[in-house]
């Protein structure tokens, strides 16, 4: 039994460096001899929407999406907080649905070992203001205006110059050590040691933990940073290096 998983990559347009990571993500052995593939949020810096743009300019990734279901991998997408409502798009590329986005986490029972994959964003329980923005940018008021109303080209403007005032917010305030022992609280408290491995992002924080009720958290951290990803194999994690 063998996971590979991935997140945080926040790939902003065709062969930037980040897309050239996942697709060395997509390529690499290891992965290409998983039993599991996780893709586990904020893949894209921005991807909202149904919108055919995507399809086009990041076909060679849907492509190495496909070719690794095909040799039958098990593929799964975790939308995160800057790729949402993507379940129009995906369906335009797999009518029947080979790989969804999934909003919600993922438990699964693999080998006798419990596992728990999510985006990881639901671990920063004590950050009210980010908890109501992702309840209204999940509402369904807001899907249907990114299904039905938003062009391509605002939600691409808009998108881009929100995420350009985060960072260089983002970048002022961060506080590593904090910010591990943070999500390290927050995983106790929504998945109170049920779970043999719990595995997610979002914080851009790398960390390999083992509580004392036995369950090991990883984190992959910011992928551009730590150019890895997460490996799993016969239950024992560790990250493997990208190059």
């Amino acid at each position: 039994m063998k996971v590979a998983a991935i997140s945080d990559i926040h790939i902003k347009e065709p062969g930037d460096d980040a897309d050239l990571l996942l697709q060395k993500f997509l390529d690499h052995p290891e992965v290409r001899s998983a039993d599991y593939v996780m893709l586990l949020g904020d893949i894209f810096d921005l991807m909202c929407g149904p919108h055919e743009a995507y399809l086009r300019s990041f076909s060679h990734l849907f492509e190495k999406l496909k070719k690794l279901r095909d040799i039958g991998k098990k593929v799964y997408f975790f939308e995160g907080n800057h790729d949402v409502h993507l379940e129009k798009l995906f369906k335009k590329f797999w009518p029947r649905e080979d790989v969804k986005p999934r909003q919600d986490p993922l438990v699964q029972e693999i080998d006798g070992k419990t596992y728990y994959f999510s985006h990881g964003d639901e671990h920063e329980v004590d950050n009210h203001a980010y908890q109501r923005y992702k309840t209204l940018i999940l509402s369904p008021p807001l899907r249907f205006v990114a299904n039905h109303v938003m062009p391509y080209s605002v939600l691409n403007f808009i998108g881009r110059r929100a995420s350009r005032a985060s960072r260089k917010k983002g970048s002022r305030t961060f506080d590593v050590e904090a910010v591990r022992e943070k999500f390290r609280s927050g995983v106790l408290k929504t998945t109170a040691g049920k779970y043999d491995f719990v595995l997610g992002g979002h914080s851009h924080v790398q960390d390999l933990h083992r509580y004392d009720t036995g369950t090991v958290y990883v984190n992959n951290g910011y992928a551009l940073k730590s150019r890895t990803f997460i490996l799993i194999d016969g239950h024992a994690a560790r990250f493997q290096p990208l190059g």
